[in-house]
């Protein structure tokens, strides 16, 4: 069994029944190993990183798939981060994002109806100052996107 699903199989453990989830998965040269958490409802709590981080030590320690001195990161994926999972999509919809098509367009706008298939945003284009926003929407299969990420506003 390979380190990343060890640590699948210990993250999924841990999140049975509950609305957590696990994003990504990184290793680097058996040294580092990084580990992406959420949760639907709410922000994934510090206390749930550290439990996992133990699980997985514990684990990853018996197993001697990892050299004796590796460094273990648990946290969640990051605001600025693309979306890597359909339960970021998920947890997102009703949100700003930012769509990066492959062919390098981007398009800004509301996150609605994301399937396992595709997903649509509402895009939200003013033309003239004091009028109603244009509104159109655009639906975009996931091989169509290169990446789709949180729209972060400071207002």
């Amino acid at each position: 069994m390979q380190v990343s699903e060890i640590i699948e199989r210990e993250v999924k453990e841990y999140f049975d029944g509950t609305d957590g989830f696990l994003v990504d998965i990184k290793t680097g040269n058996g040294k580092k190993v990084q580990v992406f958490v959420d949760r639907m409802g709410k922000n994934i709590a510090l206390e749930d990183c550290v439990a996992i981080s133990r699980k997985i030590e514990a684990v990853l320690d018996e197993s001697g798939l990892v050299s004796e001195n590796y460094n273990l990161e648990v946290s969640s994926p990051g605001m600025g981060n693309a979306f890597k999972v359909f339960e970021q999509f998920e947890k997102n919809t009703g949100k700003n994002v930012e769509v990066l098509l492959v062919d390098g367009i981007k398009i800004e706008g509301i996150l609605k109806a994301p399937t396992k298939e595709a997903f649509s945003i509402e895009e939200h284009r003013i033309i003239k100052k004091k009028k109603a926003p244009e509104i159109s929407h655009h639906t975009f299969k996931y091989e169509e996107v290169k990446s789709v990420k949180k729209k972060i506003n400071f207002k």
